[in-house]
């Protein structure tokens, strides 16, 4: 098992401690215990420290994890009963043996010797029930059937004969397909997507539903889940392919980019909004040549759908043709006509009401002179 620093080594016995009594249907909330997790099943060492130091402490991950083991106990009671600690075993076992079939790695976990099984009624549906919860809070997709989950895809299915690799590489993208060269200029961002073409932005966990359109091009999947996305670039692992997780990372950056190294606006309001990781809109901010569609090999076909979907967009409304700047010299020309239209009819009533009020003074003015004077008594 990994563990945290030798330094911390006495923090690290209470975290385990505390691991192998807390059970799925208990939140893992402080800093500590949170950091020995990660580190035990990223085999990482991460400082209680620095990850209490965070602005969210991972805190969409957990809570994805805890609605995950929620779902998942819905599906099989049993599930309750097993502890964190145990869970990290098996999702040491999933990410140890990508290559292996599932019904191989299945074989995997009643075996080890430091879990005993016994005590939870170990069957073949708690053990389908938890791998798939494994390796979806492992690979960040949404594995397995569990009532409430949220995917907007087909839902990921491992089969028996099937290795953990050859799934990640059959539902996420790999080679491209369009040979398009589109232009992804800075204005290409999810602020403007909602602001002048009408995309609203979903956020997800599930990292299969990434960039995509859905509800007739009116709503984007956007992945927020950066902070794991992150931890994933340390360990060797061969379930992503090389590349794949550097390419998100920078997608996610190309539509929510910082502003001066804050976050910009529209990224904090969705922050009030969604319980999304904060590292999302925390992204190194990307170059032009960085933006080069060329750059882009796992997600290109869906960025040059989404850019194509982007341009064909129409603003509806005042605002989103306020905002719809794409050809400044378009835009500048049709605002300038407005406000010249505006000014003539301002200046056009500010006439007719001067006329107006010029002629009853002038009326006034006769009715005062035809007025009969009264003669002295």
């Amino acid at each position: 098992m990994a563990s945290i620093k030798e330094s911390d080594s006495s923090i690290g016995r209470e975290a385990e401690t505390a691991l192998i009594s807390f059970t799925l249907s208990q939140q893992l909330q402080s800093p500590t215990l949170r950091c020995f997790f990660l580190n035990t099943i990223f085999n990482l060492e991460l400082d209680p420290i620095s990850v209490q130091s965070r602005d969210d402490a991972f805190e969409a991950f957990f809570s994805r994890y805890s609605l995950l083991c929620n779902l998942a106990a819905n599906t099989n009671r049993a599930i309750e009963s097993i502890t964190h600690w145990q869970f990290a075993e098996i999702v040491i076992v999933v990410k140890d043996n990508p290559s292996d079939p599932r019904h191989k790695v299945i074989s995997r976990i009643p075996g080890s010797q430091q879990l005993d099984w016994e005590q939870h009624g170990w069957d073949s549906h708690l053990a389908a029930t938890v791998l798939d919860l494994a390796a979806g809070v492992w690979s960040m997709l949404s594995i397995g059937r569990f009532s409430g989950d949220v995917s907007y895809e087909e839902p990921i299915f491992w089969e028996d004969k099937e290795s953990l690799g050859e799934v990640i590489r059959k539902y996420l993208p790999s080679t491209p397909e369009s040979q398009d060269m589109v232009k992804l200029p800075q204005t290409f961002t999810a602020a403007h997507l909602e602001q002048i073409g009408g995309i609203k932005v979903i956020w997800t966990s599930n990292l299969a539903d990434h960039l995509l359109l859905k509800d007739d091009d009116t709503k984007l999947i956007l992945f927020h889940q950066v902070s794991i996305l992150q931890l994933h670039k340390a360990p060797q692992s061969i379930l992503f392919q090389e590349g794949l997780v550097d390419e998100t990372i920078r997608t996610i950056s190309l539509l929510v980019p910082p502003i001066l190294g804050e976050f910009n606006p529209w990224f904090l309001k969705q922050r009030r909004k969604h319980k999304i990781d904060a590292q999302a809109g925390n992204c190194a901010r990307l170059n032009s040549s960085q933006r080069q569609i060329e750059n882009f090999v796992f997600w290109r076909d869906r960025l040059v759908l989404l850019k194509r979907t982007f341009d064909d967009a129409e603003p509806r409304s005042i605002s989103q043709l306020w905002w719809d700047d794409r050809k400044k010299t378009q835009w500048f020309t049709f605002w300038v006509a407005v406000l010249v239209f505006f000014m003539t009819v301002f200046f056009g009533v500010i006439q007719s009401v001067a006329g107006i009020v010029q002629a009853w003074a002038s009326v006034q003015s006769l009715k005062a002179q035809n007025a009969p004077s009264k003669s002295p008594s």
